[in-house]
C-alpha cells in the first residue's frame, strides 16, 4: 500500500511476539505464569478498589517505598515499569548500544534493539547452556548495553553472580534480567551498590502472581535511576497494578508458600520428564526438556489431546534437540501433567 513508505524500513523485519496459547478448560503450562494466583487479600482488595479507576495512578512512591522495602534498597533506585519488558525498552532507549546478550535467552532482547534499530550481538552459551564470562565479553566486544538473563528464559539455567561481575567490571551497562528469582532463592540486586553501571529488572508477574496486571521494576543506582524515569511515560503504571502491587507485598508469607510449592512441583515434574527426555537443570518455575525423537510441535499436540498446553520451542542453532518449556502449575495439574506423559 503506498502510506507503506513512511513505515520505518527495520520495521518491516520485525516479527510480533507470540503468546502462549490460552484455551478454556485446558491446563495452561505454557506462559510461566504462577498458576496458584495472587494472594487473596490482593484479590479482595482490588475488588474493594475497582470502583475508582477513573482516577489516574498515583501511589508510585508508596509502592517504590515497598519494594525498596523488599528487596533491601532505598526508593530512589526504583523505577517503574509496566511489566519487565517495558524497562527493557526504557534501557534501549536510554543507553547507547550496540546491544549485546547471550544465546539461546528471552526473544525480547534482539526485538528491541530491532525496534529502534540499534545494532545487536549475540554470544552463544556453552553447549551445556552455562555461561562463560570470558568469552561473552570477547565476542560482544564494542557493546555497551547487555542484557545477562538470570534464570535463564527458556533454559532455566542460572550465571554465577561471579561471572556477572566479571561483565559488570568491563564498564559495560550490565541489566541482569532475574524475573525468576523467587524460585532460584537468590538476587543480584546487591550488586548494584558496588556497581552503579549493574541495573536488576524484577516483576510481580511471576512470583506475585500479577501477570496480568503488568507490574515490574528496575534496581539501579541513583543515577542510573533517574535517566530511566526521564523516558517512562506518564502513568505507566496503572491504578490497580499499584494497589496490587501494595496489596501482595503485605503478603509476603503467601507468595513464599506458594514459591515453595512451585519449587516442590518443578521437582516432580522435572523427574518425570527425566525418565523419558533431557531436562535442563531448572532454576525457574518451568522446565526445559528436549523431547526428541519426537518434535516440539508433536509433543505440543500431543500435550493438546490430554488438554495440556506447553511451549513449542524454535530449533536453536547450536544446540541438538527438540525443546519444549513447560511451566510448573499447581500439584493438581503437575499430577495431570505426570498422567498425561504416561500415556503418550
Amino acid at each position: 500500500m503506498k502510506h507503506m513508505q513512511h513505515v520505518k524500513p527495520w520495521v518491516s523485519h520485525l516479527s510480533p511476539y507470540v503468546p502462549g496459547r490460552t484455551v478454556g478448560g485446558m491446563v495452561k503450562l505454557s506462559s510461566n505464569e504462577m498458576s496458584y494466583g495472587p494472594s487473596p487479600k490482593v484479590i479482595s482488595g482490588l475488588k474493594r478498589k475497582v470502583k475508582e479507576v477513573f482516577r489516574y495512578p498515583f501511589r508510585d512512591l508508596e509502592v517504590k517505598e515497598a519494594l525498596a522495602r523488599y528487596v533491601r534498597v532505598r526508593p530512589e533506585n526504583i523505577v517503574l515499569g509496566s511489566g519487565s519488558d517495558e524497562l527493557l525498552e526504557h534501557l534501549v532507549k536510554t543507553f547507547h548500544g550496540p546491544i549485546a546478550s547471550h544465546y539461546p535467552t528471552f526473544v525480547e532482547y534482539p526485538t528491541w534493539a530491532k525496534m529502534h534499530n540499534v545494532e545487536y550481538i549475540s554470544s552463544s552459551l556453552n553447549p551445556d547452556f552455562s555461561f562463560d564470562p570470558q568469552r561473552f565479553i570477547r565476542e560482544t566486544e564494542g557493546s555497551r548495553l547487555n542484557f545477562l538473563c538470570t534464570p535463564n528464559n527458556p533454559v532455566g539455567s542460572i550465571i554465577d553472580p561471579k561471572d556477572i561481575e566479571k561483565v559488570a567490571q568491563t564498564g559495560r551497562i550490565v541489566a541482569v534480567d532475574e524475573a525468576y528469582s523467587e524460585f532460584w532463592g537468590k538476587t543480584l540486586v546487591p550488586l548494584v551498590k558496588d556497581y552503579p553501571n549493574v541495573i536488576v529488572l524484577k516483576t510481580m508477574a511471576k512470583a506475585f502472581g500479577l501477570a496480568g496486571l503488568r507490574m515490574g521494576y528496575a534496581v539501579a543506582a541513583p543515577e542510573a535511576a533517574e535517566a530511566l524515569e526521564k523516558v517512562r511515560a506518564p502513568f505507566n503504571v496503572n491504578y490497580l497494578a499499584h494497589e496490587a502491587a501494595l496489596l501482595a507485598l503485605k503478603d509476603l508469607p503467601y507468595m513464599r508458600r506458594t514459591v515453595k510449592a512451585i519449587v516442590r512441583g518443578r521437582e516432580i515434574v522435572g523427574k518425570a520428564f527425566a525418565k523419558r527426555y533431557r531436562v535442563v537443570p531448572s532454576h525457574a518455575n518451568f522446565i526445559f526438556a528436549d523431547v526428541s525423537p519426537d518434535t516440539p510441535q508433536g509433543f505440543f499436540e500431543k500435550m493438546m489431546a490430554e488438554k495440556i498446553i506447553v511451549r513449542p520451542q524454535p530449533r536453536f542453532p547450536g544446540f541438538p534437540g527438540s525443546w519444549v518449556r513447560v511451566t510448573i502449575g499447581t500439584s493438581a495439574e503437575n499430577r495431570k501433567l505426570v498422567r498425561a506423559l504416561g500415556r503418550i
